[in-house]
Parts: structure tokens; C-alpha cells; sequence
């Protein structure tokens, strides 16, 4: 499936209202997204949302023989899978230029910042190292997906833990995680990797929403200065890891000075958010809590039905009882909010906001629709 085009009058209004200092989800310029970290039942395995955007992070390893030229350092290995899931327009099992993109970045981000102690991973030098692999897979794409993506791969990273070693002679044993308490990844510092949609010459809008970064690739001001995604890397000093543009060239410096502190200060509040989860985490294992992705699906499916706002929601009812009643129904005024129903057959229970509940208290039970100025009694 082809990806959806952003029609010519569409741009022209989202570049209007940006450039009047406002934005389609009513933030400002440097306000983002809600965040959330969430962590499975293994080491290493997170979700990480950015709103509607969510990416999972796996991390995995095993036993290897290292590189020659890095005979006592072990290997950090990064794939990124964009699928069907994410958006309708990537297939499965095909590498895309997002997918490319996306992993060249964040290789950059993690591999070339050292961010982690290669040589922590060494349990004989030249024979054997441990492997440390990250599975970044999309499951929803709305935009600014390197943000969340290097969200959901540092969390993942700083959780994960790699399962004890010991050395006896030749042999090597590994240790599950009864016998041994697993050992958990060395980090020098905490990169992540923060966007900015450029528009003009003077615009810099923080996290980016899907249609946001699609106009502001194709936006051209009166000075003929087209618009741009600029990616900051930066760690908790505040030390700037990686920039990366993509769009028209920059023509002031001041924008990339301006991101850069934006950055800064973006990326120690991530950072701490990181390392809170992983704390409230660790306390929770300690209590032997129990932890899994149900209870995190379950509430975003809870949420997704208040945005929508159903009006009217369908309990189990047999479908031969209300045969006869139908034909009445067709009948009575569609004006009507409140359908009037007989209390000595029903138990009408409030629920949602505009909603109420019919327990039949013989036969069937259904959802019916009230009017804000109505009560239920």
C-alpha cells in the first residue's frame, strides 16, 4: 500500500498555523509528547510510547568469538524492524530507507558514542565474548520515530542484565539466574537522540508529529529557505553525541545552537524518567511483583474508547428477544437522549461519562445513551 500524500492545501495550513505561533495538537514549540516506559517480564525487553508513537526494545545475547581487531572487547549488534504494524504503507520482511535510516542512527548514537564497556563483555580474550543484541521493533508510527526509538533502545540497555559467568580451566560455565544474580550492562554515559522539525530559517518545533515532519520537508518561506528534521544525540552532560540533517541545508547558525540547548535540557528529563522506571521497576521485582505488558494494553485500550467517546455500547444479548422489540423501536422519535425503560425489569448502573449500564435482571443486557442534562437515579 502506497503511503498517504499530504495534499498541497494541507501544507499550506499546517505552515500557516505553525508560523503564527501555534500547532494542530495545541502545544507550544518546545512542548513534547507524554512519555512512558514500560518494561515485560525479562531483562531487556521494553515499550516505550511517545504518544500515539510506539516502539518495543528487546535485548538479547549470547557467546561469540570476538573480532580480530578487537580481540578483548565484545560486539553490540542493533536491528531495526519496520513492519505492516507500524503503518500500512511498509511491508513485512522488506528492509525500507526509514529502516536504514533508523539504524544507521542509532549505531551512531550507541556504538560510536562508547557508551558502553565493550570490554566488560570479555570472558576469554580472543576466544570467547558475549554478544549483546537489540531487537527495535515499530509498532506504531506518528511520528518522530528515532526519539522514541533511542528511548525504548537506552531503556532497554540500562535493564537489561546478562547472566553470570565462572571460569573453570578450559570450560566455561553460565550460570541461570537461580544459581547466579545476573549482572547487569555497564553504561559510560545515557545517550538519546532528540528531533526537531526546522521550518524556514527561524522555526524549530520539538518533537514533530507525523504530518508535522512531512510538511516541514517540503516547506519553502519567503526567502526561499526550505525546512528540515534536525537529530540531536545528547547524554546526561549534557555533551552533544550526534547531528544528523535531513532536508534543506541550515543557513543560520543559530537554529542548530538553539537545538542544541533545547537538547540539553529535553534529554536530562528523558534521561531521568529512564532511570526512574528502571528504579520503580527494580523495587517491584524485589517484591516479587508481577510484571507484564497485560495490564499496559489494557489500560491503552481502556483510554482508546474514552478518546473515541462510543456513544453506544453493546453488552451480550441474545438476538431472538430482541426481534420483537425492534419493530416498536422503528417507531419511536431518533431525537429522543433517554429511552424510557420500566425499573421493576431493569437495574440502570452509571458508568462512563454520557453512559449508562442496564443490567437486565431477567434476560438479556444492553448500553443505552443519556444526555448530559439527564441523571440516572
Amino acid at each position: 500500500m502506497k503511503e498517504t500524500i499530504v495534499s498541497n492545501s494541507e501544507k499550506a495550513f499546517v505552515q500557516k498555523l505553525i508560523t503564527s505561533g501555534h500547532r494542530l495538537d495545541g502545544r507550544t514549540y518546545k512542548e513534547t509528547r507524554n512519555h512512558q516506559i514500560s518494561f515485560g517480564s525479562d531483562y531487556g525487553s521494553c515499550i516505550a510510547s511517545l504518544g500515539e508513537t510506539k516502539v518495543m526494545a528487546q535485548v538479547s545475547c549470547e557467546v561469540v568469538q570476538p573480532k580480530q581487531i578487537r580481540p578483548n572487547e565484545g560486539i553490540l549488534y542493533i536491528n531495526v524492524e519496520v513492519g505492516p504494524m507500524a503503518a500500512p504503507q511498509f511491508e513485512a520482511n522488506r528492509q525500507s530507507d526509514l529502516t536504514v535510516y533508523l539504524n544507521r542512527l542509532l549505531e551512531k548514537c550507541y556504538k560510536d558514542s562508547k557508551c558502553i564497556d565493550l570490554e566488560s563483555l570479555c570472558i576469554v580474550v580472543e576466544e570467547k565474548v558475549w554478544s549483546i543484541r537489540v531487537d527495535v521493533k515499530i509498532l506504531n508510527h506518528d511520528g518522530n520515530l528515532i526519539e522514541c526509538a533511542s528511548i525504548a533502545t537506552l531503556a532497554s540497555l540500562a535493564h537489561f542484565k546478562r547472566p553470570d559467568v565462572t571460569r573453570a580451566g578450559d570450560k566455561v560455565i553460565i550460570h541461570t539466574m537461580t544459581e547466579k544474580d545476573p549482572i547487569p550492562t555497564v553504561l559510560y554515559h545515557y545517550p538519546v537522540c532528540l528531533t526537531f522539525a526546522i521550518f524556514g530559517s527561524d522555526i524549530l518545533i520539538s518533537d514533530p508529529s507525523y504530518i508535522e515532519e512531512a510538511v516541514c520537508m517540503s516547506v519553502v518561506d519567503e526567502d526561499n529557505v526550505g525546512g528540515g528534521l534536525l537529530v540531536v544525540g545528547i547524554n546526561q552532560y549534557k555533551e552533544p553525541c550526534l547531528l544528523d540533517l535531513t532536508g534543506a541545508a541550515i543557513h543560520s547558525v543559530n537554529i542548530v545552537h538553539k537545538a542544541i540547548l533545547s537538547a540539553s535540557e529535553r534529554g536530562k528529563l528523558i534521561i531521568d524518567i529512564v532511570k526512574k522506571s528502571i528504579i520503580s521497576d527494580d523495587t517491584l521485582r524485589q517484591k516479587r511483583a508481577r510484571i507484564n505488558y497485560k495490564d499496559i494494553i489494557t489500560n491503552e485500550h481502556r483510554q482508546s474508547l474514552i478518546r473515541k467517546e462510543l456513544s453506544i455500547r453493546l453488552k451480550n444479548f441474545n438476538t431472538n428477544e430482541l426481534k420483537q422489540e425492534s419493530e416498536e423501536e422503528m417507531d419511536q422519535d431518533d431525537d429522543d437522549d433517554v429511552k424510557i425503560i420500566e425499573p421493576s425489569k431493569y437495574d440502570i448502573v452509571a458508568t462512563l461519562p454520557k453512559t449508562a449500564e442496564i443490567n437486565a435482571k431477567t434476560g438479556k443486557s444492553a448500553w443505552i445513551e443519556i444526555s448530559s442534562d439527564s441523571e440516572v437515579e
